[in-house]
């Protein structure tokens, strides 16, 4: 079992995982402001969202901004797109930001 990680370079690539691998997404985001990443989407027959997404703040100061960890498992082989939103979820607006990943579970 190993883990992956992928952060904004990481955006439109392909990721190669084994069933039971963690993978881990870092983006930067700030939900003090309201916004928040989300799964728009992921076939989760294959990769499974574990637990919520882990806010790590970039300095103690308040609002600060910072890395917003979203942990996933490869449950299953096949090949998803991962595609993740940054939004507010109570505006009716396209997002600001997207993040999409190809990710092949062999």
């Amino acid at each position: 079992m190993s883990r992956t990680r992928l952060s904004e370079q990481d955006g439109g690539k392909t990721v190669e995982l084994h069933a039971g691998d963690k993978l881990e997404v870092s983006l930067k985001g700030n939900p003090t402001t309201g916004y928040q990443w989300e799964m728009a989407a992921v076939d989760a027959a294959i990769l499974k969202l574990v637990g919520e997404p882990e806010f790590n703040p970039d300095s103690d100061a308040l609002g600060a901004g910072g890395k917003v960890t979203l942990r996933l498992k490869a449950v299953a082989a096949g090949q998803t797109t991962l595609q993740l939103i940054y939004h507010r979820p109570f505006e009716n607006v396209p997002p600001p930001k997207t993040f999409k990943a190809t990710v092949v579970v062999k």
